[in-house]
């Protein structure tokens, strides 16, 4: 109580000493506040759905504080679901990181350095003693909250075929889809851009689609909805389609034509659903490119399913590429459709480099630095020749870890690389090597180190990032041996207690205004030091905890 009242004084004789001399300011904030980051301590790990721990109860915690669209206190579970993946979406899209719905280094690091609280104020520069110029304060975004369609995955669909609708706005799962007047309930999306839904047997004709969840109503667009048709008899067919239902299946001559692929492009092993009229029952043939698919059926004339082969034949033998083919139907009484593209995007599993073998260290100790062969295996084709070889260690997101480059290389058959890499703190840490080639095929292999020892040595300070600023600069105090929660830094004849640390080597400090020994007082000792204003100059800065004490580093305050 004595150090609260002293301070008091002190800071109201300065107050004062401003009002003297004609002076208006702002106050300077509480004094002696702890200051921190809120639930950071405990995220050390990558976390994703299926997970539990308390460091999923801290990110659930932090995440209800952002007040998403259907977040709320039941979330609390300590189990890592769909719902926290949904939230961490919502951060990651707020943060402009990629949307995966998990808690990576990346976006750990985002929800730590985002919390924040300034110790002081930033106080404004005033161009004059009467008209002072006051502070410009952030804008922050304003995120989207109306749900909105861009398009759909076709303008045309069947009865029973299934639609993908792109857009933004979309809940996780509380989406209702209307297919004209028709309400599809419970409509999941996992990633808000895209959802999809199955027409409806008993809509025909054209019908406007639209999506309505907790953000509101969308736009409508229109989907063309082709009814399901009765075939026109069996083979030799009857010669009069006009007596069967649009869209008159299983007709002669004029009649067998594709209307839609879906999908339009895809990887080797991709199932191709073809939907026209004419087709045979049985007895269809898909011509991809120059090769033939022979032997399809069709239950009901107006859709047949193939799968994309990883070799053409019919005309010869050749692989298939990384292009645009032209596919058409030939049915069973000869008569051949019109042709509509499909793009092979991927290669999938064909012709894709391996990882023959992996040797190195099963058990290492922390600083020793560690050898791994890695033996890969390209196939000798003209077009995947060039390969490259990555590697992830395990311990990336720790303060000091190393990064090893990626190994590119020019291979056919065997080639052997070997990394290096030493670990600065011990655990099990699981290696992943990968390989892929030109047309992005890869595939990856991984190795379990067990690390041992320490190398983190006494407490120490290593570098404060950056050495120079004007108050209100958040630095970085980087080092060894910091405690989880409770280190002092000192600056000149001041300091701020009680400060976290991330990992042990990283401490967050923002330069104050002013500074007092009381700052530093251990609890319940008495302190009638005044403030001291903290100005233009050079000022000691280290670190103190229950371990003892680091080195001192100088930071220069500018103007």
């Amino acid at each position: 109580m004595k150090k609260l009242i002293v301070s008091v004084v002190a800071l109201a004789s300065l107050l004062f000493a401003s009002v003297a001399s004609a002076q208006t300011y702002y106050s300077t904030g509480t004094y002696g506040a702890s200051y921190g980051y809120a639930n950071c301590a405990g995220l050390t790990r990558d976390l994703s759905v299926g997970m539990r721990g308390s460091d999923v109860s801290s990110l659930q915690s932090f995440l209800i504080s952002r007040n998403y669209p259907g977040g709320g206190n039941w979330m609390l579970t300590g189990y890592f679901g769909r719902a926290t993946q949904a939230a961490v979406q919502n951060f990651q899209q707020e943060r402009g990181l990629p949307r995966t719905g998990i808690a990576d280094a990346a976006t750990r690091a985002a929800i730590c350095g985002g919390s924040v609280v300034n110790p002081f104020p930033t106080y404004p520069t005033y161009p004059t003693p009467t008209y002072p110029t006051y502070p410009t304060y952030p804008t922050y975004p304003t995120y989207p909250s109306a749900v909105t369609i861009t398009s759909l995955s076709s303008n045309s669909a069947a009865q029973n075929s299934p639609v993908t609708i792109y857009g933004t706005g979309f809940d996780y799962n509380t989406n209702t889809v209307y297919v004209g007047s028709i309400p599809l309930t419970n409509i999941s999306s996992s990633n808000g851009t895209s959802l999809s839904f199955t027409v409806p047997s008993y809509i025909t004709g054209s019908v406007q689609v639209y999506v309505s969840n907790s953000r509101g109503q969308s736009n409508a667009v229109s989907l063309s909805v082709i009814p399901y048709s009765t075939p026109c008899g069996t083979y030799p067919y009857s010669t009069n389609c006009n007596t069967c239902t649009y869209p008159y299946t299983n007709c002669p001559s004029g009649q067998l034509s594709i209307q839609y692929l879906s999908p339009t492009s895809g990887a080797v092993g991709t199932s191709v659903t073809i939907y026209g009229t004419g087709f045979s029952t049985t007895g269809n043939t898909v011509r991809f490119g120059q090769g033939i698919i022979s032997g399809i059926s069709s239950f009901d004339g107006r859709s047949l399913s193939f799968t994309v082969p990883s070799q053409l034949t019919g005309f010869g033998t050749q692989s298939i590429m990384l292009a645009t083919y032209n596919v058409s139907v030939q049915n069973s009484a000869g008569y051949t459709s019109n042709a509509l593209p499909f793009t092979v995007t991927s290669l999938g599993s064909v012709g894709a480099p391996t990882i023959s073998s992996i040797s190195g260290p099963s058990t290492l100790g922390t600083g020793v630095t560690g050898s791994w062969t890695v033996q890969i295996y390209n196939t000798p084709q003209s077009y995947t020749n060039n390969v490259t070889v990555s590697v992830i260690w395990g311990d990336e997101n720790l303060y000091g870890a190393q990064l090893s480059p990626v190994q590119t290389s020019y291979a056919q058959g065997s080639q052997t690389f070997t990394f290096t890499h030493a670990y600065v703190q011990s655990g099990t840490y699981t290696v992943r090597f990968t390989v892929t080639n030109a047309s992005g095929q890869t595939n990856s292999s991984t190795a379990t180190v067990v690390v041992s020892g320490s190398s983190s040595g006494s407490l120490s300070l290593s570098s404060a990032t950056p050495s120079s600023g004007r108050v209100g600069t958040q630095i970085v105090l980087s080092g060894n041996g910091f405690h989880a929660t409770d280190n002092t830094v000192y600056f000149g004849v001041g300091g701020t207690q009680h400060l976290p640390s991330i990992n042990g080597n990283v401490i967050y400090y923002t330069i104050p205004q002013y500074v007092s020994p009381c700052d530093v007082v251990t609890s319940g000792q008495v302190c009638a030091q005044y403030f001291q204003q903290v100005t233009p100059g050079t000022y000691q800065l280290y670190v103190k905890n229950s371990t003892g004490t680091t080195n001192a580093l100088s930071f220069t305050v500018t103007q």
